[in-house]
């Protein structure tokens, strides 16, 4: 195959998967149903519905400066987790059962920790970034409500709720 073949061939292929190359080298999401919550500057939430082996349900990310910072998987009973960078390898497991109760931790959990979060990031940008709280908890509600929406209505899902 040649190189050109080559190249279709990827990004045929990662355009599958949901995944390319943006122009700066970082990976661009061609997700269609993502819907971007603004926060303040160089701080937002991605909030769409996820489907993975191990689950489905909505999800939120927490991004500053193109980096995430903490993603959220409500997916209910047994698989609805968390993440936290830099250690997103490790899955934080949500002690609530039903994904509407989950995506409630999910609020309580930017409110009571995004800012800790932020600190321990390696880019000295985003730890210096000073949260208002005001906004945070307007986006906050902004995105439980997109997620309880995405919830509520994609009826094969039900048994999540």
């Amino acid at each position: 195959m040649s190189r050109s073949g080559i190249k279709t061939l990827a990004k045929k292929v990662l355009k599958k998967v949901g995944l390319r190359k943006a122009k700066n080298g970082q990976k661009k999401s061609v997700r269609k149903d993502v819907e971007i919550i603004p926060i303040q500057a160089d701080l937002k939430f991605e909030v769409y519905w996820k489907i993975l082996k191990i689950g489905k349900g909505p999800a939120l990310i927490l991004k500053s400066r193109g980096k995430e910072i903490m993603k959220f998987d409500c997916f209910g009973k047994d698989d609805g987790h968390y993440h936290v960078a830099p250690h997103y390898n490790f899955r934080i497991f949500f002690p609530e059962e039903k994904a509407m109760d989950q995506i409630k931790r999910t609020g309580f959990e930017l409110r009571r920790n995004a800012q800790k979060y932020l600190a321990l990031q390696s880019d000295e940008k985003i730890r210096q970034i000073k949260i208002d709280e005001k906004k945070i908890a307007a986006a906050i509600q902004k995105a439980e409500e997109k997620m309880i929406y995405f919830l509520e209505t994609i009826p094969q899902f039900e048994e999540l709720r």
